[in-house]
């Protein structure tokens, strides 16, 4: 069994954060094929590649809204890893031996345009790009961003946790392949068939639930309800050994992953499992 190892913000660690030009560079030189990424529309007009608030004040120690980041706050912020170690709650690829993280005061990471980010994709890879601050621009600017870059809709997977953005998105750029993220609480009855049906007749190529800690994993009826849709199955947050043990188990085609070079060893473990890059 093959399954594709998603790069998850880039290939980043104790040393170097997640979502930065750094990061994405160390993916695609570490030979990955396919990474994962996030994009926000700002209130300036700009599209910035970062995942959340959450991790802009874990990094900066800033509590500003994203949308309301300008080009020159993108510019002047600087993400400090040491500062996001500290205060993450969440396990954190340790920095590759030899490589350490900067000095206080003297961190050389900032938040990436689009524009930045696409420039890094080489021809043969995949940026999987997931939505955030949506606006009605969004398609365009990004159809845009990714001409300009010489890069076509095979270099890109769009993907997103709100469904009425990726319709929409899926409506207007039809040309796009589209991946939902769907995360389901452990010990939650919430039964995805209605949302599997809905992500069908909306036209998406992947259904993506969690494997997270906190995410149950898909049942049995859930399963044959996405292979008969005829949508590929992928998942997300495959963070451990039994995480990627579980996307083997259920047939997942792809996962992302934060210990995107430890995955590789976890295969190992697993009968019959190969990882593809």
């Amino acid at each position: 069994m093959k399954i594709r190892n998603v790069a998850h913000r880039g290939l980043w660690n104790a040393a170097v954060p997640q979502n930065t030009l750094e990061a994405f560079r160390a993916a695609w030189a570490a030979g990955a094929t396919w990474v994962e990424t996030d994009f926000h529309r700002t209130a300036a007009g700009q599209m910035l590649c970062i995942h959340g608030e959450g991790e802009l004040l874990a990094y900066t120690g800033r509590s500003d809204a994203i949308a309301s980041l300008s080009r020159e706050d993108a510019a002047s912020i600087r993400l400090d890893p040491v500062r996001f170690s500290s205060r993450s709650k969440g396990a954190i690829p340790p920095a590759p031996a030899g490589v350490e993280p900067p000095a206080p005061g003297e961190s050389p990471f900032r938040i990436p345009l689009l524009e930045e980010v696409l420039a890094t994709v080489p021809k043969h890879g995949t940026l999987q790009s997931e939505i955030k601050g949506y606006a009605p621009d969004y398609p365009d600017v990004f159809d845009a961003a990714v001409r300009a870059a010489g890069l076509s809709e095979e270099n890109v997977v769009v993907s997103s946790f709100d469904f009425a953005a990726l319709a929409d998105f899926r409506a207007r750029k039809p040309s796009y392949r589209t991946l939902l993220l769907v995360g389901v609480p452990k010990d939650s009855e919430t039964d995805l068939i209605p949302k599997i049906a809905a992500a069908k007749e909306a036209g998406f190529d992947w259904f993506c639930p969690g494997l997270t800690d906190g995410d149950r994993a898909p049942t049995a009826a859930e399963l044959d309800a996405v292979r008969a849709s005829g949508m590929g199955l992928r998942v997300y947050g495959v963070n451990t050994p039994e995480a990627l043990r579980t996307a083997a188990r259920i047939g997942a085609e792809a996962f992302t992953c934060n210990f995107w070079r430890d995955a590789f060893d976890w295969a190992k473990e697993v009968p019959g499992l190969e990882l593809l890059a």
